[in-house]
């Protein structure tokens, strides 16, 4: 059986992800799992010594004391032999300090015995494919190459690890940029946006912000643009915070969320913290893993409570992005509480603001520029300024909203009373979306395509190509996906599994067609 991978990769070095991926593969390895613990970092192969496990020494051959000539003394290692004094580590995979867990070599960092060259990750992609386990934990590193970064990507599970220090926050941002370029070439299949994206690319740097990219490339392809926001929308990023000390450091990774997701465009999945924990160096020193040899300690809870938010995050049906009823941009998006909030809610929000874009924050280092930190803050004044304010707030939310809620309710009421809307079709997590029911769900909640297009800024003419299935009057297939995605949230479905199950419809015409 071919093993699910999790990919761990580093912000920067000394983050720690050797002792994360050796503790998270014991975890899984104590709970019944068949686990590969792979060593692919590039600068340097120590995984080994996370496990407990020793590395391969050549045996040492005392030399006999010298009397006179000294040449005997010189080569006393005549006994011994090539392979004995080879000590690169071995391609099959050996075991590890528990039942369950074996240790790979990836060959990254050094040849393999009875090879003159190092391995690269796509050979290692072919051997795990080999490999009979459940979960192949791997380390890269913190060498963000190319390679590295779309094994990353490809993974079935992921998770980037950062640390309480500038320069590692500042590594994050870069790792999210890359991805983002990453996910962004590889999802388009024209060749002319593909040749717009790469230049596009190109000229800003090949990594740049999401959301400034995205905003230039609208101008010239608006179909392209909208893509790229919904790649936006659609980045799976994990992260968590490892060797929190401060209870700043315990608030980084939330702080961290707010102020990609107003720089970057993208929401990022923070999945907790590592405390920073003496027990940790104890065990080191014991060559002994920490999960093991200290499996109470905090940094061990903190690990597994880790491990399980992975696995949750990963599932689809649990990971929904949750619609916000308010407009992007707005006073209610800027402080990001919801329409209605209370006057305790509004300052707690304004409160929590003003600490993430702290010039003193960390989390603003290599994201905001001085003038670009003001404007934020005076963004959030002027929204906390303006809702908490009942003469302001209620002028603004008829320009923003404008019908208020019970008016909404009313009019819906009146047009369409709840007993002749017709029934909900029946979902199950197996079913394949078409147009039909796709409009059928929409019917049954009384929404307009106006209305949906509204909310998702996609002309009804594609909202009622998509409902037909007139598969020749849509765009691309990329196009397509953030098209119904968009549509599937407002009719509060599961995204992935309507574009997935529309999407396969879509292209099996298309290849008919052909």
């Amino acid at each position: 059986m071919r093993p699910t991978t999790i990919a761990i990769l580093g912000a920067k070095g000394g983050v720690g992800t050797t002792s994360f991926t050796a503790n998270l593969a014991i975890y899984l390895a104590t709970i019944g799992k068949r686990v590969l613990a792979v060593d692919a970092d590039p600068a340097g192969s120590d995984l080994h010594a996370a496990l407990g496990v020793g590395p391969r020494v050549a045996p040492y051959v005392a030399p006999a004391p010298a009397f006179g000539d000294e040449t005997e003394s010189l080569f006393a290692g005549a006994e011994l032999d090539a392979e004995m004094v080879n000590t690169l580590p071995s391609r099959d995979p050996v075991e590890g300090p528990v039942p369950g867990l074996h240790l790979m070599d990836g060959g990254l960092s050094e040849p393999h015995r009875g090879s003159a060259r190092r391995s690269s990750l796509r050979e290692l992609q072919s051997r795990l494919a080999k490999q009979d386990a459940d979960f192949a934990v791997v380390d890269l590193g913190s060498t963000a190459t190319d390679a590295a970064l779309r094994f990353w990507c490809n993974a079935g599970h992921r998770l980037a690890v950062t640390m309480p220090e500038p320069n590692a926050v500042t590594g994050l941002y870069r790792l999210v940029r890359k991805a983002f370029a990453h996910l962004a070439l590889d999802d388009v299949e024209d060749e002319d946006d593909r040749k717009v994206l790469h230049d596009a690319f190109v000229k800003t740097g090949h990594t740049p912000i999401p959301a400034d990219i995205a905003a230039l490339v609208q101008r010239d392809s608006p179909a392209l643009g909208h893509a790229l926001r919904h790649w936006m929308s659609a980045l799976h990023f994990p992260f968590i915070v490892n060797q929190a000390r401060l209870r700043a450091d315990l608030d980084l990774g939330d702080h961290i969320s707010v102020a990609v997701r107003r720089r970057f465009g993208v929401h990022l999945k923070y999945l907790g913290y590592v405390e920073h924990d003496d027990a940790l160096r104890t065990t080191s020193l014991k060559r002994r893993p920490l999960l093991l040899e200290s499996p109470g300690s905090r940094a061990s809870r903190n690990i597994e409570k880790v491990a399980r938010r992975l696995f949750a995050a990963q599932d689809t049906r649990r990971d929904r992005t949750p619609w916000r009823d308010v407009p992007g941009n707005s006073h209610y998006d800027v402080l990001e509480v919801e329409r209605g909030a209370t006057d305790e809610e509004i300052r707690r929000a304004h409160k929590r603001m003003c600490a993430v874009f702290d010039s003193a924050n960390i989390v603003t280092f290599g994201l905001f520029d001085q003038e670009g930190l003001e404007a934020v803050r005076a963004r959030i004044d002027e929204a906390y300024d303006v809702l908490l304010d009942p003469a302001r707030r209620r002028p603004y939310e008829i320009s923003v909203f404008p019908e208020a809620p019970e008016a909404q309710t009313k009019a819906k009421d009146k047009t369409i009373p709840p007993g002749e809307l017709p029934p909900a079709p029946t979902i199950t997590p197996d079913t394949e979306f078409s147009g039909a029911l796709l409009r059928a769900v929409r019917e049954s909640q009384g929404t307009g395509l106006e209305q949906i297009s509204e909310r998702t800024k996609v002309g009804t003419n594609y909202l009622r190509c998509i409902e037909d299935d007139e598969f020749d009057e849509l765009p691309a297939a990329v196009y397509v996906r953030g098209f119904v995605t968009e549509f599937a949230k407002c009719l509060k479905l599961d995204p992935e599994q309507v574009s997935q199950s529309y999407l396969r419809r879509y292209r099996e015409h298309r290849e008919a067609k052909a």
